[in-house]
């Protein structure tokens, strides 16, 4: 195939798609399959030219498995502060992400800048994500779990979903102070 877009266009549910040299990226991929990307020991370097708006290199709402100890990087040409994120993969809202083995890494350029980011959005569509092995980095946040639109109540110091406080603050939750 002439791209990694094309080879998962055309690929079918249960397929792999083994990378056979190094490809650069500048443009997000949306996987909606269940899909395995072996990445056969090769590296996929993606850059985010976005001056506004969130960008995703790799955007999963399908079943992804990362395998084949590879690495998958991102960098940002623009900061757009806190304004937006720039992700090497997104697991949204019924997304399955996988990771066997490799790297993946945001190398920075911008504030917000995620290695995955599993998105959820509260209203009991969830992503999920199983890593087995590899590493995840990034110059802010490895991995994040982000509740979109999601409230959660405080009881005692914990949330409903009972996580304290300031664990919920610290992966992003949004909270309400009730007097």
């Amino acid at each position: 195939y002439a791209s990694l877009q094309a080879a998962m266009a055309a690929a079918e549910n249960g397929d792999t798609i083994v990378l056979m040299d190094d490809i650069a990226l500048d443009t997000s991929i949306k996987n909606t399959k269940q899909l395995t990307l072996d990445l056969n020991g090769k590296t996929i370097t993606g850059t985010d030219k976005n001056t506004s708006g969130n960008f995703y290199l790799i955007n999963n709402v399908g079943e992804l498995t990362v395998t084949g100890n590879g690495t998958i990087t991102l960098v940002a040409e623009h900061n757009r502060e806190w304004n937006a994120s720039s992700v090497v993969i997104a697991n949204n809202p019924g997304g399955k992400l996988i990771v066997e083995n490799g790297t993946i890494e945001h190398l920075g350029g911008t504030d917000m800048a995620y290695g995955i980011d599993n998105l959820t959005n509260g209203k009991g569509t969830y992503a999920e994500t199983v890593i087995n092995d590899g590493t995840i980095k990034s110059t802010y946040r490895a991995i994040r779990q982000f509740l979109n639109g999601i409230e959660p109540t405080y009881v005692f110091g914990t949330t409903s979903m009972g996580q304290d406080l300031f664990s919920a603050i610290g992966i992003g939750a949004r909270f309400s102070l009730i007097f």
